[in-house]
């Protein structure tokens, strides 16, 4: 488990230290449609290959991105608790496994079929959902992913409420 651990962190300090080749356009429309829940970097990873035409807050704490075929391939979304120790508590449930991994304190939930991912996460009070849609997941997806919950968890939205 420590080993997976230092393995996604070591290939987020490494897309990090590298950077990430941001679509021209692509920060302003995640500023202007998700400000503080997203950053372009990791949109970028999980977009590659796809022109992003659209990312909208449906509602305060959500979020979603949509490709230039008409497809969703992202939403997040947070849902506050009462406490950090509420969130930890209640997360596991929404699992496959039913429990949060230790280091990460985040999980995939059931998936059917084999394109897309669900992670969900703990920050603070609150979940965290990750939702990837309709595209083949790889490691540099699932870390892109990571990368989305690391940010929230450092973000203003999540430290301060």
């Amino acid at each position: 488990m420590r080993i997976r651990f230092a393995g996604v962190l070591a290939a987020l300090a490494f897309v990090a230290a590298c950077g990430t080749d941001v679509p021209a356009g692509l920060a302003d429309k995640v500023e202007s449609g998700c400000p503080g829940l997203l950053k372009p970097e990791p949109l970028a990873v999980i977009t590659k290959g796809f022109v992003v035409s659209e990312v909208n807050s449906v509602e305060t704490n959500g979020c979603q991105v949509f490709v230039s075929t008409g497809k969703q391939v992202l939403s997040l979304g947070l849902v506050a608790y009462a406490s950090q120790e509420e969130s930890e508590r209640l997360t596991p449930m929404l699992c496959a496994s039913g429990v949060l991994d230790s280091e990460t304190k985040s999980c995939e939930a059931g998936q059917p079929g084999d394109e897309g991912l669900s992670v969900h996460a703990v920050a603070g009070r609150w979940n965290v959902r990750v939702h990837v849609y309709e595209l083949s997941v790889n490691d540099e997806i699932k870390e892109a992913v990571q990368q989305i919950i690391e940010d929230l968890r450092s973000s203003d939205k999540t430290r301060n409420s």
